[in-house]
């Protein structure tokens, strides 16, 4: 058989009143929604200024390999042309 255990209620010493309470936890909640926003917010124009960086370094190499390319077909045109021929 089944024994039916009867549950242990402890008394603690703090005592808290559920207004207050309640209108703490709120607060809290709305305080946390807050910030959280806030940093979310924060976040929103460093992420655009690291896209951007990563923009301008992809660019700046890209453009520095269209030149070092640039230079080849122009050494190669010299060579070639016969005006430049000695």
């Amino acid at each position: 058989m089944m024994r039916a255990e009867v549950p242990v209620v402890l008394k603690t010493s703090l005592s808290l009143r559920p207004l207050p309470t309640a209108l703490l936890l709120v607060c809290a909640g709305v305080g946390a929604c807050v910030v959280g926003t806030f940093f979310t917010l924060t976040l929103v124009p460093l992420l655009v200024a690291a896209g951007f960086l990563a923009a301008l370094l992809i660019g700046g190499v890209v453009c520095a390999w269209a030149g070092v390319e640039a230079l080849a077909a122009l050494e190669r045109w010299l060579e070639r042309d016969s005006r430049f021929q000695r």
